[in-house]
């Protein structure tokens, strides 16, 4: 039993210490997916640019680390980042919440 205990224990701490991460903010190519909504995120984080005449809506400005990503994408679409005037999150999680505030400044 204590060697169960240990071995969970070990497993459980090797999991806390991977970083499951790692290529999840690789860029890929922005595209149009139909008439304003486009892609804008990672190669594994969904982002969404809707555009709009009264600014774009950006939806799942995912980690703080992918914001850099994410306006790189905008701009090579045309748009302007700073015409970001509504964000928007699917869920709040984390891989798609908490690059609200850098998105936002």
């Amino acid at each position: 039993m204590l060697i169960r205990a240990f071995l969970l224990a070990v497993t459980g701490a090797a999991f806390l210490i991977a970083d499951f991460t790692p290529s999840w903010n690789q860029p890929v190519q922005p595209f149009k997916i139909i008439s304003n909504l486009y892609y804008v995120g990672t190669n594994y984080l969904a982002s969404f640019l809707i555009t709009t005449p009264a600014g774009n809506i950006l939806i799942n400005p995912d980690y703080q680390e992918s914001v850099p990503v994410i306006k790189s994408s905008v701009e090579k679409l045309g748009f302007r980042f700073t015409g970001t005037k509504i964000i928007l999150i699917s869920h709040a999680h984390d891989d798609h919440a908490a690059g609200c505030a850098l998105a936002k400044k």
